[in-house]
């Protein structure tokens, strides 16, 4: 791999960007398991238990970087992606998209299915 490195506002804005980041992903969790007695906890846990751990990383390192970059792509993919759903009775469930859900027509879905691609790829794509 590759030395890559930081520029002296990339070392600054880490700190910024971790705490920013962190925010963003609990309004993310929040979002998506509003409501979940069992989910909501766990996720909020897991989480914070992520960012403790990370919390050695030298501020300004490229493994703090790539550690921000990953919780902000986990933050969208929960945002877009994740959708919860609950029992109305009767085998039924009834789903809580949000605005930030994605949405596509089923041939869309079907050229996806089953293939396998990076969180990079998924976030660059235009649906």
């Amino acid at each position: 791999m590759a030395t890559r490195f930081l520029s002296p506002a990339e070392i600054q804005s880490n700190a910024f960007a971790a705490r920013a980041t962190y925010r963003h992903l609990v309004r993310a969790i929040n979002l998506s398991f509003r409501g979940d007695r069992v989910v909501y906890p766990a996720a909020i846990q897991q989480a914070r238990e992520g960012f403790i751990q990370n919390r050695k990383l030298e501020s300004g390192s490229i493994e703090a970087t790539q550690a921000i970059e990953h919780a902000q792509g986990v933050a969208q993919i929960l945002r877009e992606n994740v959708v919860q759903g609950a029992s109305t009775g009767d085998d039924k469930y009834k789903l809580r998209f949000t605005k930030y859900t994605q949405r596509m027509d089923n041939a869309k879905t079907k050229e996806l299915k089953g293939t396998t691609k990076s969180f990079k790829e998924i976030k660059s794509a235009q649906f």
